[in-house]
């Protein structure tokens, strides 16, 4: 037992024993499940009661938007030596960072020194030793009962700026790891449950907003205090031993669970999903030089399934580091991975024990998932951007798994992209304010193989999607929201669509002047994202609207009409309809920082994804396409040219489909896809010659796969194969 061991010594124990027995710490037979199942289930609950209680208490505590209206944070427990047992709601890709962090204070000696007691505080947010970017702040405390260490608490809280080179936490432009911002790589940061005055100064002089900032870093020690006090609480009532036994079990339990949904549902084999990245930045202002230029991102899937259902998942492939802040580290890309694989195998008790089932082979070095020991000064400033689009496949790869083997109703397609609104300037009470907004913790989710997705209620990276309160956030941001609105076919196009996306209309109010950022989270603007399952069709790209310098003001005074959505024609939004302006733009291509400062009246229409969609569109049911259409979720186009629909408009308003010619348009449609169709042999040799001769071949597209086969020969083997090309083919 720990008692018994120095920690670092119980790690290596630890790790012996589930080599040796495949069971987290050695446990074969869950002794309190099966003694105590009563028990058993009501403690879990307790635990997982006692974590939330400090979501709600930190988030309070803290009062910055971010936390306290968006709620990114999420406090966990784990044992002594970091493995998690149960989480809050929250961001719960954090996790295994987390238990990460934890384990890496005992591998590092912190046991001896700078040692270990009641009250200690430890934080760390630098990707070097862990961390997934600078705004991410990650905190721990220790757990103590009769003088013995029992638990850690642990915490994060995405903060509004960490002092990256530009404004803000969602810091895509970053060209280095030296300008994203102030780190806190694995230190003490206080004592006796209080920060060191050093850090919050650090934090006053290096931050944009330090009273956000700090509000979220005494929101953290509230939660953490919360956890600890709950937890003795529960050990004085239970006892102690009967925890100790308990945690480790509910850790094993939840691997199990994870091992059996993969034997149950899926097949073995290896299963493969291509995905890719785009960033254009070439032409617009950059921070350096080497920055002026567009990219694309080869971010590959392999999943691998063996005989006793162990998962292995691999980005060979993966293509080179980026010199933006869209690079992320193997320690980090695993704990995002957790929070994906909850969704699609689901737990009964979420903690770090399904990490123990799969395994995320090491990336290539120098690859965007794994820059360090290629590149030290590679920036993370925003880690989830390429993440994201791997994340996605997860949801294809798993999908395809189980419709193999017949559990339809569990299957989804691939996720939203994500692109951020972050503002930076005066608010209106007068004092500098970065403003990240959370429109996009709401995106569509996805089709599911029975069902369509639903609409701006689901997010990824956060199992409680919740994009903020309008009037809340109007309280801390210098704008108005004129409008929030599902955004038409933005789900793809299927016959099951993915849940909508929604779009915000912002008027900017009560500031002499303000920035905007299209910022990059996992956008993607000039390629398909993803492309749906089974035959759908791919949402459209990121596109942002804005309007500088407007008639806003004498519209509204003369009680005209304004702008409260993109409007259903993209070819005449409603933008330009309404509004006059020296700049108006309707089709911004992001990632981008909107040139012109803002002022009073000004307008920006932000977009946030829905996700995929799933089957043929013509095999959507008539019914459901009217259903989108008296709701204004889909375009009369839409629905004639790509579902096949024939539909008028009644006197009432509501949509009546014609099935006849419903069902003549779409065999119409069938004709012409056999008549645009070529056999796969033509279809290959005429790729061939355009592979062989680089045509038709963006430079952005060439640099990506000469990158992807230097760093992975083996896929460079396979590509070559594949296209028959010689063993010394480059792009």
């Amino acid at each position: 037992m720990t008692s018994q061991l120095k920690l670092k010594e119980q790690l290596k124990v630890n790790d012996e024993l589930f080599a040796k027995t495949g069971c987290m710490f050695g446990l074969e037979k869950l002794t309190e499940k099966e003694n105590n199942p009563g028990l058993y289930e009501a403690v879990w609950h307790i635990l997982l009661s006692v974590c939330n209680t400090a979501w709600e208490v930190g988030c309070k505590v803290s009062a910055s938007p971010v936390a306290a209206e968006g709620g990114d944070a999420l406090w966990a427990l784990h044992t002594p030596t970091g493995e998690c047992i149960c989480t809050s709601y929250g961001i719960t890709a954090h996790v295994g960072l987390l238990a990460a962090m934890v384990r890496k204070f005992i591998e590092m000696g912190y046991e001896d020194s700078p040692g270990f007691k009641q009250g200690d505080i430890f934080e760390n947010n630098d990707p070097h030793y862990g961390g997934i970017h600078m705004p991410d702040m990650d905190t721990a405390m220790p757990i103590f009962y009769k003088g013995k260490l029992v638990a850690w608490a642990s915490s994060v809280t995405h903060v509004a700026d960490a002092g990256a080179v530009l404004p803000g936490s969602i810091n895509f432009m970053n060209p280095d790891t030296f300008s994203d911002g102030m780190p806190v790589s694995l230190e003490r940061i206080g004592e006796n449950d209080r920060y060191y005055p050093w850090y919050e100064l650090r934090i006053k002089s290096r931050t944009r907003a330090p009273d956000w900032v700090l509000g979220d870093a005494r929101g953290r020690l509230a939660g953490l205090i919360t956890v600890r006090e709950k937890l003795l609480e529960t050990i004085e009532k239970y006892g102690l031993e009967f925890f100790e036994k308990a945690s480790r079990e509910y850790i094993e339990d939840s691997r199990r669970y994870a091992v059996a949904r993969i034997r149950n549902q899926a097949v073995p084999g290896r299963v493969r999903k291509s995905q890719f990245k785009d960033l254009t930045l070439k032409g617009k202002v950059v921070i350096m030089p080497k920055q002026d230029i567009d990219l694309l991102s080869n971010v590959p899937m392999e999943m691998r399934i063996d005989a006793n259902a162990n998962v292995h998942l691999s980005l060979a492939g993966a293509s080179g580091s980026v010199p933006f802040g869209q690079n992320i580290t193997p320690t980090a890309l695993s704990s995002a991975l957790l929070m994906g694989y909850s969704h699609v195998v689901g737990f009964d008790m979420f903690n770090s024990g399904p990490t123990f089932a799969l395994t995320v082979d090491t990336p290539p070095p120098g690859s965007w998932c794994n820059p360090f020991p290629v590149d030290w000064f590679a920036s993370t400033g925003m880690g989830w951007s390429s993440a994201i689009r791997w994340l996605s496949s997860l949801y294809e790869v798993t999908g395809r798994l189980y419709y193999m083997r017949g559990f339809v109703e569990e299957m989804s397609a691939g996720a939203g992209t994500t692109m951020a609104a972050e503002w930076h300037g005066t608010n209106q009470y007068g004092q500098y304010a970065v403003c990240l907004t959370l429109e996009q913790a709401s995106n569509g989710s996805p089709a599911r193989g029975i069902a369509d997705g639903e609409p701006a209620a689901w997010c990824l990276y956060t199992a409680n999607a919740d994009f903020g309160n309008a009037e809340v956030m109007e309280l801390y941001y210098p704008f108005m929201y004129l409008g929030r609105n599902m955004e038409p076919d933005s789900g793809g196009y299927g016959k099951f669509r993915g849940g909508m996306g929604h779009t915000t209309v912002w008027m900017v109010m009560n500031t002499p002047e303000i920035h905007y950022s299209a910022a990059c989270a996992g956008a993607n603007s000039k390629i398909t994202a993803n492309h749906g399952m089974y035959g759908a069709y791919p949402m459209p790209g990121d596109r942002v609207a804005y309007a500088a310098g407007t008639n806003v003001k004498e519209l509204i005074e003369q009680r005209k009409p304004l702008v409260h959505e993109r409007g259903l024609d993209p070819d005449y939004p409603t933008l330009s309809q309404n509004i006059v302006a020296d700049v108006l733009n309707n089709d911004v291509v992001v990632p981008a920082n909107i040139p012109e400062t803002l002022h009073e009246y000004d307008l920006v229409i932000n977009p946030t994804s829905g996700s995929q969609a799933m089957g043929d569109p013509i095999e959507r049911d008539p019914a459901l396409v009217k259903d989108d259409l008296d709701k204004g979720l889909t375009r009369p186009w839409v629905a004639e040219n790509i579902h096949g629909v024939i539909a008028r408009k009644e006197a009432n308003g509501d949509w009546l489909v014609d099935e006849d010619a419903t069902t003549e348009k779409r065999r119409l449609i069938c004709e012409a896809r056999k008549q645009r169709g070529v056999p796969f042999r033509e279809w290959w040799q005429q790729e061939r010659k355009q592979i062989v001769a680089g045509a038709n071949m963006d430079e952005a597209v060439k640099r990506m796969w000469r990158s992807s086969m230097k760093l992975s020969p083996g896929y460079a083997a396979e590509l070559r194969a594949f296209w028959n090309l010689p063993a010394d083919f480059e792009f």
